[in-house]
C-alpha cells in the first residue's frame, strides 16, 4: 500500500502546463546547420541527376570541377551507393561487422526500454511486470554491450597501426600522426554536433505532449551550459557529475576518443619493446581494475546500475575513463597478438583434420559463451532483490564483479574473434561475417 501511495501521489514538480518556447542561440544554430545540410544534399542530388544531361555526356568525377565533385559527395545517390556497397577486401576481419550490429541493437533495445522506465507514470507495472522476467538482465544489465565496442576499437586501432608501423619500419612521418588525430575528429564531429543541436536545443521546439518538458529539460539544460565539452570530447570529465552531461549517451564517444588519443603510447611500446609494452599495458589495466573495486566499495555500489541501491553515484563507475579503459587495453593486446601470430594460428588451424577442429573449437565456444551468459544473466537475482525488496547486493559480490567482469567479457570476445578468423568459427563465423552486415555497420 505504501508503494502504491508513494507512486501515485502527485507533486507539483510532476505537473506541467504547455507554454510557448522562444528560440535561443542553440536553436538558431541548429536550424542553420540543418538548412546547410539540406541545401548540400539537395544541390548534390540535382547535380548528380542532371549534370550528364546538361553536359551532354557522362563526365567521370576526376574530370569534373572540384566544386561539382564535392557537392556530389552529398547527393542521395552517392550516399546510397556507399551505404549499400558490400564489396570486401582481402584481409578484412568480417566477423567484426556482425558483432557490431548485434551489439548496437542491444544498446538501442536497452535504451528504448529505459526511456520508458524513466518516464512511465505507472511504476507499479514496471516493478511487477518487467523486473521478475528471467530475461530482464538483457535490459537492466546491458553494460557489456558497450565493453564490446571498446574491445573491438582497441583491437582494430592496434592491428591497423602495427601494420603501418611495420611497413614504415617504425618511422611513420609526422603528417601521418597529424592525419591520425585530425581525421578522427573531422569524421566524428559533424554528425555528433548535429545530434547535440537537435537533441539539446531543437527537440523541445518540435515535440508536444505531457512528458515533453520533463524529458527535454533534462536534455536542454545540460547542453545549454556544457555543449562545448562534447566538442572537446571531455564530457565524461566536465561536468564532474554524470547527471549534468549534455547528451548523456555520448560519454562513450568521449571515452573512446581519449583512448584513441593515448593508444599510440601503448602500441608503440609493444612494437619497439614488447616486454616493456606488455608490462605497461598490464600495469594500466591493473590500476584500472583496482580503482573500480575501491570505488565500488567506498560508495557501496552494486554490480550493475539496476542492481544497486545507490544509483546516484553509479556514474562514478560508468563514465570515467580510468575505469572503462580495461576492455580497450585487452583489445590492444588482442590486436598486437593477432598482428604477430594471426596468420600462423590460422595456418595451423587449417591443417588440423576436421575432428580435431571440433575438439579444439567446441570447448572454446562453450566456455566463452558461458562466461558471457553468466556476466549478463548472473545478476538476475541482484536486480530482482534491489528493485523488489530494496536489498543491497553483497559487497563481496559487487567488488568481485566490478573488478573482473570487464576483463572476462573482453577476453571471451577476443577468443571468439580469433576462432572466427582461424577458421574455427563454423556457422557462427558464417553468420557474423555475412556481407549484408556491412550496410548496417555503416548506419
Amino acid at each position: 500500500t505504501d508503494i502504491v501511495n508513494n507512486t501515485m501521489q502527485l507533486e507539483n514538480q510532476n505537473i506541467y502546463c504547455e507554454k510557448e518556447l522562444t528560440y535561443d542561440i542553440g536553436a538558431y544554430v541548429g536550424t542553420v546547420y540543418l538548412s546547410i545540410v539540406a541545401f548540400l544534399v539537395l544541390t548534390g542530388t540535382l547535380l548528380y541527376t542532371f549534370q550528364p544531361a546538361l553536359s551532354g555526356a557522362n563526365i567521370p568525377p576526376s574530370k569534373q570541377s572540384s566544386l561539382s565533385s564535392i557537392l556530389q559527395c552529398f547527393s542521395l545517390q552517392t550516399s546510397f551507393k556507399a551505404l549499400t556497397n558490400t564489396t570486401t577486401k582481402p584481409g578484412q576481419i568480417l566477423c567484426l561487422n556482425g558483432i557490431r550490429v548485434l551489439s548496437i541493437n542491444w544498446v538501442v533495445l536497452g535504451h528504448c526500454y529505459l526511456v520508458f522506465v524513466n518516464l512511465a507514470a505507472d511504476k507499479i507495472y514496471i516493478v511487477n511486470t518487467l523486473i521478475p522476467r528471467r530475461n530482464n538482465p538483457l535490459i537492466f544489465n546491458g553494460y557489456p554491450s558497450v565493453d564490446t565496442f571498446f574491445t573491438l576499437s582497441g583491437f582494430l586501432v592496434a592491428y591497423l597501426l602495427l601494420k603501418q608501423l611495420a611497413k614504415s619500419k617504425g618511422n611513420l612521418p609526422v603528417m601521418h600522426w597529424f592525419a591520425y588525430y585530425v581525421h578522427r575528429y573531422v569524421r566524428l564531429t559533424p554528425p555528433y554536433l548535429l545530434v547535440i543541436l537537435v537533441e539539446g536545443f531543437l527537440l523541445r521546439q518540435w515535440v508536444k505532449g505531457p512528458f515533453v518538458e520533463a524529458a527535454t529539460d533534462k536534455l536542454y539544460k545540460p547542453c545549454r551550459q556544457y555543449w562545448w565539452t562534447n566538442l572537446l570530447y571531455i564530457n565524461n570529465l566536465v561536468p564532474w557529475k554524470g547527471d549534468q552531461i549534455c547528451n548523456y549517451e555520448s560519454r562513450y564517444l568521449s571515452n573512446e576518443m581519449q583512448f584513441y588519443i593515448i593508444a599510440p603510447i601503448f602500441i608503440l611500446l609493444l612494437f619497439r619493446s614488447p616486454l616493456l609494452g606488455v608490462f605497461w599495458n598490464f600495469l594500466v589495466m591493473s590500476v584500472s581494475v583496482i580503482i573500480a573495486g575501491v570505488t565500488t566499495f567506498n560508495y557501496k555500489l552494486g554490480p550493475a546500475g539496476y542492481a544497486t541501491l545507490n544509483r546516484d553515484d553509479w556514474w562514478l563507475l560508468y563514465i570515467r575513463p580510468w575505469i572503462r579503459i580495461t576492455p580497450y587495453i585487452i583489445g590492444i593486446l588482442g590486436g598486437w597478438c593477432y598482428w604477430l601470430h594471426g596468420k600462423e594460428i590460422k595456418d595451423r588451424a587449417q591443417r588440423l583434420p576436421e575432428w580435431k577442429k571440433i575438439v579444439v573449437a567446441a570447448p572454446c565456444w562453450v566456455l566463452t559463451c558461458v562466461v558471457q551468459w553468466a556476466e549478463v544473466f548472473g545478476l538476475y537475482d541482484n536486480i530482482k532483490l534491489a528493485n523488489l525488496e530494496q536489498t543491497a547486493p553483497s559487497m563481496v559480490d559487487s567488488v568481485t564483479y566490478q573488478t573482473f567482469a570487464r576483463i572476462a567479457w573482453s577476453l571471451a570476445l577476443m577468443v571468439q574473434v580469433y576462432l572466427c578468423q582461424s577458421g574455427l568459427g563454423g556457422f557462427i563465423n558464417s553468420l557474423l561475417s555475412w556481407r549484408g552486415w556491412l550496410v548496417f555497420t555503416r548506419l
